[in-house]
C-alpha cells in the first residue's frame, strides 16, 4: 500500500524547528526475528534518538554522568578524612545533549545494547530521510549498523541504562500501512509511521545470527518529537489479529493506541480497508475514552502475574473495546532520559508478546452491529510515568 506523501514530510518534521535546546526527537522500529538455528521467535526493537541538539557539547552529555568539582585542596581535605571533605559539593545538575542509538531484545531475557555520540557526529539529509552517524544508517527503506559496548565500559558508565554486549544488523523494511496523524499541538507530536510494516534481513544479538520473515515480523514505526514526553506514557499496538466470527485471519487489519494526551488516548486502526481514527487534539465531543493498566489476579490454573491493559472507547458511530495481558515476566523495564534534565526519566514497563481481544461495534439508529471480534497476539505493550531517576 505505500507510505503516504503527509506521512514522509511528518517524519521530518522537527529536526529544523526551533525546540533544538529542549526537545526530543525519537524514532522506533519494532519488529520479531527468528533464531537461525533453533527457529524460536523473539521481539526486537530499535531506537534511534536526539535529545537537546542545540545545547553544544564536545561530547555527548548525559544528565546522569558524576560530575565533581573540587580543587586540589580539597582533595588533600578527601584524603586526610577532614571534616572539611563532607563540604565538597556537587556541580549542579546539567542538561542532557546527545543521540543515542539502542538495539533491544524484549522478553524475559530482555537485553538493551547502546552508543551515545555527540549531536555533531550526526549527518542528517532531510530532503529525502536518512541519517547517518558512522557506521549505523536510518532512512525510509532500511536499516543497518553495529554496537559493541563491553563489561567494563557499562560497569564504568552506570548513566548509559543499557547492558553490555555486540549486535550489528542489516534489515529493510516495507511500509505496508501508515497514518499521517495521531497527536499534535505546540509542545509535541506522535503519529504511527506503519501499524504495519514488513520487516527482512539479518542481525547479530551477542553472538546469535537470526533472520527477519516478512510475512512474521509483525513490524510497527512510529515517531514522536516534543519538549518532553507525556507524563503517563500508554501504549498497545498490534498487526496480528484473527477474527473469532470467521476464524480467518485479518491479514489487512491493525492497530495503535497511544497517549496520555491532554488527558485522552488516540486510536488509529484499519480494519480490512476500513479506517477509523480518533485523534486526542480532536474536539472532545467527537469520543469518549477510558483506559487502565492494573495487574490482574492470578488464575489459578495459570500461575503467571498479569498486566492488564485496557480501552473503551464511545462515540456517535462506533464502540471499541480492547483487553490486552502481557505476563510480566515477559516485561522490561526501559529508561529515557527526560529533555529538561533534572535526573529526570521516562520509566516504561514494556514487551511485545501482549494478547487478547479486539470488539467493534457499529451503532445503527437504535440498535448496534457487531463489526469484528478478533483475537489479538504479539502485540506491544507499554506503560509508564515520568519520575526522579534512582541513579
Amino acid at each position: 500500500m505505500g507510505i503516504s506523501k503527509k506521512s514522509i514530510s511528518l517524519n521530518k518534521f522537527g529536526l529544523n524547528g526551533l525546540q533544538k535546546r529542549t526537545g526530543i526527537y525519537l524514532w522506533r522500529f519494532f519488529f520479531k526475528g527468528i533464531e537461525r538455528n533453533s527457529g524460536d521467535e523473539k521481539n526486537f526493537s530499535i531506537e534511534f534518538e536526539i535529545l537537546n541538539p542545540g545545547l553544544q557539547s564536545d561530547e555527548p552529555l548525559l544528565g546522569f554522568k558524576p560530575r565533581v568539582q573540587i580543587s586540589s585542596d580539597d582533595l588533600q581535605y578527601a584524603l586526610a578524612g577532614t571534616k572539611s571533605a563532607e563540604d565538597i559539593r556537587t556541580e549542579s545538575l546539567v542538561q542532557p545533549s546527545y543521540a543515542a542509538v539502542r538495539f533491544q531484545m524484549l522478553g524475559s531475557n530482555a537485553k538493551r545494547i547502546c552508543r551515545y555520540l555527540n549531536c555533531s557526529e550526526i549527518n542528517i539529509n532531510t530532503k529525502n530521510f536518512e541519517i547517518r552517524c558512522g557506521n549505523i544508517l536510518f532512512n525510509f527503506n532500511s536499516l543497518s549498523g553495529f554496537l559493541d559496548l563491553t563489561q567494563e565500559e557499562n560497569d564504568q558508565h552506570p548513566e548509559y541504562m543499557c547492558d553490555s554486549g555486540y549486535v550489528s544488523w542489516k534489515i529493510t523494511y516495507d511500509i505496508w500501512k501508515d497514518f499521517a496523524c495521531g497527536f499534535k499541538n505546540s509542545d509535541l507530536l506522535w503519529f504511527p509511521l506503519a501499524v504495519q510494516a514488513n520487516f527482512a534481513g539479518t542481525f547479530n544479538f551477542n553472538g546469535t545470527d537470526y533472520v527477519i520473515n516478512p510475512k512474521k515480523s509483525s513490524g510497527y514505526i512510529e515517531r514522536f518529537w516534543g519538549k518532553s514526553f507525556p507524563e503517563t506514557w500508554f501504549h498497545i499496538s498490534s498487526s496480528n489479529l484473527t477474527s473469532i466470527i470467521s476464524g480467518h485471519t485479518l491479514f489487512n487489519s491493525s492497530f495503535a493506541v497511544k497517549g496520555i494526551f491532554d488527558g485522552r488516548l488516540s486510536f488509529l486502526a484499519n480494519f480490512e480497508d476500513t479506517e477509523i481514527k480518533f485523534l486526542a487534539d480532536s474536539s472532545k465531543r467527537d469520543y469518549s475514552v477510558a483506559w487502565d493498566c492494573t495487574q490482574a489476579p492470578v488464575n489459578d490454573e495459570d500461575d503467571d502475574e498479569l498486566l492488564h491493559w485496557t480501552v473503551s472507547i464511545n462515540s456517535k458511530e462506533w464502540i471499541i473495546d480492547i483487553d490486552v495481558f502481557c505476563k510480566v515476566r515477559e516485561l522490561e523495564t526501559a529508561l529515557l532520559e527526560a529533555p529538561e534534565g533534572n535526573r529526570r526519566v521516562l520509566n516504561i514497563v514494556q514487551s511485545s508478546s501482549g494478547y487478547g481481544e479486539l470488539k467493534l461495534f457499529k451503532r445503527r439508529k437504535s440498535s448496534l452491529e457487531q463489526m469484528e471480534y478478533a483475537r489479538l497476539s504479539s502485540v506491544i505493550c507499554e506503560f509508564g510515568h515520568i519520575e526522579d531517576s534512582e541513579i
